[in-house]
């Protein structure tokens, strides 16, 4: 039985850009997605933790260090991640980022990044 490392499937040389890419989920899926023969452009806050993850990947990947709640980063990490590895198709938002407050306190303002 073929397992998905094996073979080229529907990522295969596909661009996949995932945000919160450091760590946790957003590293793991990076790491199947690589082995499902993506292209992966890691996106996070963390520059030391997505570039160790970038070298262990199999297939390309670039590291770069950006706050996507920054619209002006975000564009020109789009714009880098296009000459560098190639139309995206595929954008998994792992990203996050928290406030501690009281279940429904603030409205939704309270819940705008700041």
């Amino acid at each position: 039985m073929r397992g998905p490392g094996t073979r080229p499937g529907p990522l295969s040389g596909r661009t996949v850009v995932v945000t919160g890419a450091a760590r946790g989920l957003g590293a793991a899926l990076a790491r199947e997605l690589a082995a499902r023969h993506a292209r992966i452009a890691l996106l996070g806050l963390e520059r030391a933790a997505l570039e160790q993850l970038a070298a262990t990947l199999p297939t390309p990947a670039l590291a770069l260090p950006v706050d996507v709640t920054d619209p002006a980063a975000l564009h020109a990490a789009a714009r880098t991640v296009r000459e560098r590895l190639g139309p995206t198709s595929v954008v998994i938002a792992n990203a996050g980022s928290a406030q501690a407050s009281p279940l429904g306190a603030g409205g939704r303002a309270a819940h705008r990044p700041h």
